[in-house]
């Protein structure tokens, strides 16, 4: 069952999904990045890569299908702490989603973080970005869209791309299978299948190579799987 990526619909990427649904979803999604290590390999990935800046520079960050900016929240507040300027930008395409996010936001009193609705296959940004995130979302598209994706964010996006995604294995998937146990037929089948739809290390990497000919992947913990993309590699390097 976790040999190759599944395929299938999940209930929450229904243009008819119900608010309901949508809320109890992103409050489990949050569940799971507070306590499985999403927050903290976006925390890391950008702590890297602002060990080479300026003090006191600014750096902005597109934030790919962010849901209810749940991560982009804690990472701005872990950086404004240590002195540090980042700058997010969170693109979705989910009116709803926006504006549960945007609830998000006024409760935080957070007022470095923008929201755009817009396609992200299609978005054209006034300005550059130094970064894109993208947290639990690359999993919902197939190869072929990922490949489109990556060229087009090679279009506006300077420095680097890090996908945050899921671990297709069978502790996670027995894992998740406990954590839904008793929840929401619907979200249960979501989250089941968000891992099914995963990724292994050595094929995203194999993915990844299409556009970085050296791209960083690795595990991290619990159950996630980064990988990081560069577009501002030199030449031969």
């Amino acid at each position: 069952m976790l040999k190759d990526r599944a395929r299938g619909e999940e209930f929450l990427d229904r243009p008819d999904s119900e608010s309901e649904l949508t809320q109890r979803s992103f409050r489990f999604i949050k569940f799971v990045n507070h306590i499985g290590g999403g927050i903290r390999v976006v925390r890391r990935f950008l702590a890297r890569e602002l060990s080479g800046s300026p003090a006191g520079a600014t750096i902005t960050v597109l934030d790919l299908g962010g849901g209810d900016c749940d991560i982009p929240l804690a990472v701005a507040q872990w950086a404004s702490k240590r002195g540090c300027h980042v700058e997010f930008t969170c693109a979705d395409h989910n009116a709803q989603v926006l504006q549960m996010a945007k609830e998000s936001l006024t409760r935080e009193h957070c007022n470095t973080i923008r929201l755009e609705q817009t396609d992200i296959f299609t978005y054209e940004p006034a300005a550059p970005f130094d970064y894109a995130v993208g947290s639990m979302v690359f999993h919902h598209f197939t190869m072929e869209e990922i490949d489109r994706l990556i060229t087009h964010l090679r279009g506006y996006v300077r420095k680097a791309l890090l996908i945050n995604d899921l671990h297709r294995c069978a502790l996670n998937y027995a894992v998740a299978s406990i954590l839904t146990a008793g929840l929401d037929r619907r979200l249960r089948h979501d989250a089941l299948l968000s891992i099914r739809r995963g990724f292994k290390p050595a094929e995203l990497a194999a993915m990844l190579r299409k556009h970085d000919p050296a791209p960083v992947v690795r595990r991290e913990w619990f159950c996630r799987v980064a990988g990081v993309v560069r577009f501002d590699r030199k030449e031969g390097r």
